[in-house]
């Protein structure tokens, strides 16, 4: 209701002021300039209300309706003639600078009201999970004891059986948690990054095999040295790839490169699955959304933390034959010196 209202004055100011340009006498200069100057204001108000593209519609709108104007009175660029271009020119000049302090003003806005619900929700979780923790060993351990007594065909042991696999699936979310919600340390060094996707490759094999899924990777041996902490790039790595074998069908192949791109070293990790849709690819980097059934939905955001962390980038793209691409750019020495 606010912006029509706001939209409502804006368009009420420009019709009037060019109702009253055109009804007004040519020789009542005096007024017409007045006029002019009073276009300024629906501008200055599309701008601070609306943003950049609605200040340039207003700021358009009023040089095509002015235009005529122009033309009419046209003294073969006379002072007056380039005053009233000049004129026409500054609106649209206006309009971009308001329209972009505007916009600009509003997503620092944002990113501080974003990094303020960050950091509540972190604050929250880790106390959750700190509350969590210590119950879930205590059942972990003594289900383990108790099932020492039983033996494997006894329905008792596989029920502690699930009662186990349960509790380190929810040790696996506390973890998560903690990671979201604690400032990351790194611990730095010069690394090899095709070591790191292979030991991550490692540890990802037994999920790739239980879905059928085959790994296949395809390195860059020529590059550099990067300084990294390998622990937090072994784990971006196995979740992208854990994420791409869960997303592809049985019998399909999920490929995993290292590439140099520009001053950047590139993990790539693509998938056979049905893709990601439009709407969702900002969404699936907010906290506790996931399309998974199983899924924290803190895996992702805890994967652009971590690039983040390092000065890199996290980037995602369709792939042509289908499904999509996670690519990882993190800075090679050369870009950061």
């Amino acid at each position: 209701m606010k912006q029509k209202t706001e939209t409502a004055v804006v368009a009420l100011l420009v019709v009037g002021i060019t109702a009253l340009h055109y009804v007004t006498q040519i020789s009542d200069i005096h007024y017409h300039i007045f006029y002019r100057e009073l276009y300024f204001l629906p501008i200055i108000l599309a701008g601070l209300w609306f943003g950049l593209p609605r200040a340039l519609w207003t700021s358009f709108i009023i040089s095509l309706l002015y235009s005529p104007l122009i033309f009419i009175h046209w003294e073969g660029f006379s002072p007056q003639d380039f005053d009233k271009v000049m004129e026409v020119t500054l609106y649209n000049v206006d309009a971009f600078i308001l329209g972009f302090l505007r916009d600009r003003q509003r997503m620092e806005h944002e990113r501080y009201i974003e990094a303020e619900r960050l950091a509540a929700m972190g604050r929250a979780l880790s106390g959750v999970a700190h509350d969590m923790k210590t119950p879930l060993v205590a059942i972990g351990g003594f289900s383990k004891m108790v099932q020492r007594n039983f033996q494997e065909g006894d329905p008792s042991y596989k029920k502690l059986d699930i009662v186990l696999q349960q509790t380190k699936r929810l040790e696996s979310m506390v973890k998560e948690m903690l990671d979201f919600s604690r400032p990351l340390s790194l611990n730095r060094s010069e690394e090899d990054l095709n070591k790191v996707v292979e030991d991550s490759l490692a540890v990802a094999g037994k999920t790739a095999e239980d879905s059928k899924v085959t790994v296949e990777r395809h390195l860059d041996r020529d590059l550099p040295l990067i300084s990294i902490d390998s622990m937090r790039m072994e784990q971006v790595v196995i979740n992208l790839v854990t994420n791409a074998v869960q997303a592809s069908p049985a019998g399909q192949t999920v490929i995993v490169n290292t590439s140099r791109v520009n001053e950047y070293a590139a993990v790539e990790v693509s998938d056979c699955g049905c893709g990601i849709p439009v709407e969702q690819r900002e969404e699936i980097f907010t906290p506790f959304f996931s399309t998974k059934k199983e899924g924290t939905g803190l895996g992702l955001p805890i994967v652009k933390k971590i690039i983040e962390s390092h000065n890199g980038r996290l980037e995602l793209f369709d792939n042509p034959e289908g499904g999509v691409t996670f690519r990882v750019l993190l800075p090679t020495n050369d870009a950061l010196s």
